[in-house]
C-alpha cells in the first residue's frame, strides 16, 4: 500500500467497528511508506496499535514511541542455537530479541510473544514457556503468548517443509501440554490465523482492498477503495 492507501484502509476499518490494529506483512519497518506516521494516525482514530515485526530494523527510540501500543516479536526457543537455526537472521537473532524485550521490559512496554511451532521445536515449548513466566514474573508487560503452528507456504515455508512441517494432531499434542502448566498471561493455539475466528486480515490487491473474514476466506471489502 501507499501512505494514502493505508491511511484509507484505516478509515474502512474504523467504520467496520475495528478498534484493535496490527501492522504486520511482510516486516512493517521495511514498508517503503512512514509507518510510525501511519501509526500515530491509526492512534488519532482512537485505536490501539501494534506492531508485528522480526525486531531487526526498530527505530532507536522504539520502546518510548506513544504511537505504538505494543509490539509482537518472534521467540521461536528458550536457547539461542535452537531458535536461530529456525530464523533466517541466525547469527544472532535471538540475542537481538533478548535485547528488545529486556529494553520494553525496563520501559513498562506491552509485548506480545509469537513462536511457531515446528517439529524441531514443538518438544521444547515448556522450557520456552518458563523462560517467558520468568520474564513476566520480573516485570515484563507481557500480553500474550501466540503459538502459531508452522505452515510449509511461502519463501521459508515451502524449502523447509521436510524438517519443519508438523501434522495437525503433534501440534496440538504439544502445545495443549505445554497449556498445561499455569500462565499468568493468555496463551493461544494459532493453528491456522487466516481462518481465525477473531482476527480478520486486510490488503490491497489489485487496486481493492481485500478482507479474510471468519465467514469469508477472502472478500473484496468496498468496490471503489
Amino acid at each position: 500500500m501507499t501512505q494514502a492507501d493505508a491511511e484509507a484502509a484505516l478509515g474502512t476499518i474504523h467504520a467496520c467497528g475495528i478498534r484493535n490494529v496490527v501492522f504486520g506483512g511482510g516486516e512493517p519497518f521495511a514498508w517503503p511508506g512512514n509507518l510510525l506516521a501511519l501509526a500515530q494516525h491509526a492512534k488519532a482514530r482512537g485505536f490501539t496499535v501494534q506492531a508485528g515485526t522480526n525486531g531487526i530494523n526498530l527505530p532507536e527510540d522504539y520502546a518510548a514511541l506513544d504511537c505504538i501500543d505494543r509490539y509482537v516479536l518472534p521467540l521461536d526457543a528458550a536457547h539461542a542455537p535452537l531458535h536461530n537455526a529456525l530464523r533466517r537472521y541466525r547469527n544472532r537473532h535471538h540475542q537481538l530479541i533478548t535485547e528488545r524485550l529486556a529494553v520494553l521490559k525496563h520501559a513498562g512496554k506491552s509485548v506480545t510473544i509469537s513462536t511457531v511451532v515446528t517439529a524441531r521445536n514443538a518438544a521444547h515449548l515448556p522450557e520456552l514457556g518458563a523462560w517467558l513466566r520468568a520474564y513476566y514474573a520480573d516485570g515484563g508487560q507481557l500480553h500474550a503468548w501466540h503459538l502459531y503452528k508452522f505452515i510449509p507456504q511461502g519463501r521459508g515455508g515451502r524449502p523447509n517443509a521436510p524438517q519443519l512441517h508438523l501434522d495437525p494432531k503433534t501440534y496440538h499434542h504439544h502445545c495443549d501440554h505445554t497449556r498445561t502448566h499455569p500462565f499468568p498471561f493468555p496463551v493461544y493455539k494459532r493453528p491456522d490465523m487466516f481462518r481465525s475466528r477473531t482476527v480478520s486480515f486486510f490488503w490491497r490487491e489489485q487496486g481493492r482492498l481485500w478482507t479474510s473474514t471468519p465467514t469469508h476466506h477472502s472478500s473484496l471489502l468496498t468496490p471503489n477503495s
